[in-house]
């Protein structure tokens, strides 16, 4: 699946990627009598209320998804992703007094209308027809298995789980990765086993569900990975390490991001925007002075990732003046609501053009940030779309619904998750799903960030 040249990295990542920083152990955590951490707190249903210094005001009924470097990742009851500083809290306080178990709940029925509750109990329903009618296809079968994992499908569940024991690492592997989409905890000794194993697919698999576990014993194995000359194995080490909050990488990603291969940019480009910070916006300005071409670009790509204004700045800039690149930042700044850029891709929208794979899979990322900037009008676009004979066009329009995270997209899926071919289908239901479950989705996209499925 073709990518955006100039892809956002979006700041709401998986509970999952759990990173320990040193500010977040500092903070009190009450209202449980057992003796709690950030880390087994992120990423269950415990609901929190974070109390802030100074002021003292108070913020309830939030969700721990991850510890970032300077910041925790909370949800609020509507699924929306909130960051606190950490040195804005002055305490969490455990609501109930209980840590929950670490486990995937669907919304609450108050929050889905009884319209897309419907949706999404049918599309568990294909799923369980799809797992039972997928015996010859073990990618499809652990699919479907997912999903039912998650609505507690008990036989579902022990099939993924035996898959992580079999006797070959790389099924042993794509099972744990669906363990984590579930929410389960993945083998630390399997993630060792991985990144040192002599199978080179084995190791990137490893190396990215290290990243997005909060794998920590494996960054010696990540470092040598990272230095590897081979961009297979480098550039899902780098991303690891990014997620890891291992800061000492950051002028090797310096280094890469001016290398030509597309694959060692996009993971540069995606770990300084993890690991950014003020000094990293600084040397990035310094290096852009003298950058040129498609380094020039992802060296504004971070610093408008980072919110920095010399990268929205620049991004204008290029927008009005190099019309070859016009279509992919307009892109970006209409997201942000950039008003020139969203008259640009309504016109786009528009105009008739050649039923291409390109010019299909550009109107649905013209629809997807219209719809980000707040146009629904456009989703007109993504119903037009779902019903192309293109399964790439099809593919993309549900990953780009799910990255959305819009409730009100799950009616639109209804047909889809009814179609005879099961792998469209499949992903129909996946779609549905993620976009009932934030916490599911939240992980789905990272996991789709590593792996590109």
């Amino acid at each position: 699946m073709k990518q955006v040249f100039f892809a956002i990295v979006l700041p709401a990542v998986l509970a999952s990627a759990m990173v320990m920083a040193a500010e977040g152990a500092s903070i009190p955590i009450t209202g449980t009598e057992a003796p709690a951490s950030l880390q087994t707190i992120a990423g269950t249903p415990t609901m929190l209320t974070v109390v802030l210094k100074d002021s003292g005001a108070r913020d309830p009924n939030l969700k721990l998804l991850e510890i970032r470097q300077d910041r925790l990742i909370l949800m609020n009851q509507k699924g929306d992703i909130i960051p606190y500083m950490m040195d804005s809290i002055e305490s969490l306080e455990v609501q109930g007094g209980l840590v929950e178990k670490r486990h995937t709940q669907a919304l609450d029925s108050q929050v889905l209308k009884a319209e897309h509750q419907r949706v999404v109990q049918r599309a568990w329903a294909r799923a369980r027809e799809i797992y039972g009618e997928s015996d010859d296809n073990q990618g499809l079968k652990i699919q479907a298995a997912t999903m039912l994992a998650l609505s507690n499908d008990e036989d579902a569940h022990n099939y993924l789980r035996n898959l992580a024991e079999s006797n070959d690492i790389e099924t042993q592997l794509e099972a744990a990765g669906a363990l984590y989409l579930v929410g389960d905890t993945v083998s630390e000794a399997l993630l060792g086993q991985g990144l040192d194993s002599g199978n080179r697919n084995a190791r990137v698999k490893a190396a990215s569900l290290a990243g997005l576990c909060g794998y920590q014993n494996g960054v010696i194995l990540l470092r040598s990975m990272f230095q590897d000359r081979a961009v297979q194995l480098s550039t899902p080490a780098a991303r690891a390490l990014a997620r890891l909050g291992v800061r000492d990488i950051i002028p090797g990603l310096m280094k890469m991001i001016f290398e030509l291969h597309a694959d060692k940019g996009k993971a540069a480009i995606f770990g300084l925007t993890r690991l950014g910070d003020e000094k990293v916006v600084e040397e990035l300005k310094f290096r852009l002075l003298e950058a040129e071409g498609v380094v020039r670009f992802r060296l504004v790509e971070v610093l408008f990732n980072l919110e920095d204004p010399v990268g929205i700045e620049e991004l204008k800039d290029i927008f009005k003046n190099y019309p070859t690149l016009s279509p992919e930042v307009a892109l970006l700044l209409a997201r942000r609501g950039d008003y020139e850029a969203t008259q640009y891709l309504r016109n786009r929208l528009s105009r008739r053009e050649d039923p291409t794979e390109d010019n299909l899979t550009y109107r649905a990322r013209n629809a997807q940030a219209l719809l980000e900037g707040g146009d629904p009008s456009a989703m007109a676009v993504f119903q037009e779309l779902l019903r192309d004979s293109n399964e790439n066009v099809t593919e993309l329009v549900f990953e780009l619904m799910t990255e959305l995270g819009q409730a009100s997209l799950i009616t639109l899926l209804q047909p889809s998750i009814e179609n005879v071919d099961k792998e469209y289908a499949m992903n129909a239901c996946k779609a549905v799903i993620a976009l009932a479950m934030p916490e599911f989705r939240e992980r789905l996209l990272s996991y789709r960030e590593e792996f590109g499925v």
